[in-house]
């Protein structure tokens, strides 16, 4: 489940690749807008400088030169009476109508540009109407005396510097409003350039990143993941397939990893199998070796016994303990061989009872025993019948009841089974004559201790005062 909900978190591939052709066209956008605004704000600064103010600035310096022919017409005709000289004052006075026709039209967006114009268009008509006409007029009819004309002439002259004055302030105000434009198309320049640079850098940038992120989010984790899977491939079985990266590849680690871990299973299932199989073809031959060799010699030997003692009675009181510790020795070897046999025939799946096999050794052990042993059961014991701790409980119950029969000399016993989800637990009571402080122990109990040890746990077998007590516990999972 956190599998899962780590891959759902996962960005996928899809998004990614979205993601990074959305970051790609905003950095295009935005670095193209900059740079179509910055070539937009040129071309509309050349435009106004080539359609309006340049041609402003010709028609200021037209218009200068055509009031400057005017007052050279003008005051050549006053001071010789050549009519010759109207020429270029006719010519003036209509250029010079034309170009504040062109002026006014130029400058119609420039306020103070229009009102330097009204200046000179004032003065221009104070200078025609208080100089050029009426001393023309009067040259014409011959109303000038020669001592006037010097004084009418300078009289012209100064109306005509003030004028000249205004045309002068015009033309500067054209060449700065030229100046300026030239600087903001300077500027727009610059600025469509530096866009074009950035718009350049951002590419450069945005495509070392995608090669980056690319290698990071995309590349390496397909890489490890494909190195993985050859790995197990291979057979390296233990290998965990990485996760890493994009949804897709996560999920297709995450597969892989389940097949690689389902393999794993199989193969011990197999080897376990295997095991199962062999153990069950030793233990079926073990079981067939005693049968058919060692039990039948024992037997043949508590036969010869048998006979000794009733062809000689007197030995009979010696030999009678000998024949009980053969049919001892002959049950015991039957209770193995039918160990053997139901561990290599006992199905895993629990089928057989565990309960049921205490109570048959049990009542397998009365005979030698002389009584029936109490039995006490507590906890699920069956659960445990197709547990590897089964079997090794039953045997140390045989062993422990068998060593109670040969040397305890006792008159009760008292078997205890205990289970728990964790545990099981075997407890064999009796009260004969107990442990002595220089009693050797047997191969019987060294095996109950070993068969513990095995599983993880441990055995006890103390004096019990009166009696022994045999205690065998080991760990289940």
């Amino acid at each position: 489940m956190s599998g899962r909900t780590a891959n759902a978190r996962r960005m996928s591939l899809r998004t990614l690749l979205w993601l990074a052709i959305g970051i790609l066209v905003a950095l295009f956008a935005v670095s193209a807008a900059f740079s179509v605004y910055g070539r937009l704000v040129v071309r509309a600064s050349e435009t106004l400088l080539s359609e309006r103010l340049l041609p402003a600035q010709h028609a200021v310096s037209d218009l200068t030169t055509a009031y400057v022919d005017q007052e050279t017409g003008q005051r050549g005709y006053v001071l010789t009476g050549d009519p010759s000289f109207l020429e270029p004052y006719d010519a003036g006075r209509d250029a010079a109508a034309a170009s504040l026709s062109d002026l006014t039209a130029l400058l119609a967006g420039d306020a103070e540009a229009s009102a330097t114009l009204d200046e000179v268009v004032e003065a221009a008509n104070t200078w025609t109407t208080q100089a050029s006409e009426p001393e023309i007029l009067a040259r014409r009819n011959n109303e000038i005396a020669d001592e006037q004309v010097v004084a009418m002439t300078a009289t012209g002259k100064e109306l005509f510097d003030g004028l000249r004055s205004q045309l002068q302030d015009l033309n500067a105000l054209t060449d700065e409003r030229v100046t300026e434009q030239v600087d903001r198309v300077r500027s727009a320049q610059v600025l469509a350039n530096v866009a074009t640079a950035v718009a350049f850098v951002l590419a450069v940038g945005t495509a070392i990143a995608s090669l980056y992120l690319t290698r990071r989010l995309l590349t390496r984790p397909i890489e490890r993941l494909v190195a993985d899977i050859s790995a197990v491939a291979e057979g390296d079985y233990e290998r965990e397939i990485g996760t890493d990266g994009p949804r897709e590849v996560s999920m297709i680690g995450g597969a892989v990893d389940t097949m690689r871990t389902s393999l794993l299973t199989q193969n011990r299932l197999l080897v376990q199998a295997e095991h199962e199989r062999t153990r069950h073809d030793e233990q079926t031959r073990m079981a067939a070796d005693l049968h058919d060799l060692t039990i039948q010699r024992v037997f043949g030997l508590g036969l010869a016994l048998t006979s000794l003692a009733r062809r000689h009675p007197r030995l009979a009181a010696d030999l009678d303990p000998l024949i009980d510790e053969t049919d001892s020795i002959v049950r015991g070897l039957r209770a193995v061989i039918f160990d053997l046999e139901s561990g290599a025939t006992a199905p895993t799946n629990g089928t057989a009872s565990l309960s049921a096999a205490v109570g048959e050794i049990v009542e397998s052990s009365t005979a030698a025993l002389g009584f029936t042993p109490d039995v006490c059961l507590d906890g699920p014991v069956d659960q445990f019948s197709g547990h590897d701790a089964g079997p090794e409980l039953q045997a140390v119950l045989r062993e422990a009841l068998s060593n109670v029969a040969r040397h305890a000399h006792a008159t009760s016993c008292r078997v205890m089974v205990a289970a728990a989800d964790d545990r099981l637990a075997l407890s064999v009571t009796d009260d004969g004559t107990g442990m002595g402080a220089d009693a050797v122990r047997g191969h019987g109990l060294a095996n109950i201790c070993n068969r513990a040890a095995q599983l993880g746990g441990r055995a006890v077998i103390r004096d019990g005062a009166p009696g022994t007590v045999v205690e065998w516990e080991v760990p289940v999972s």
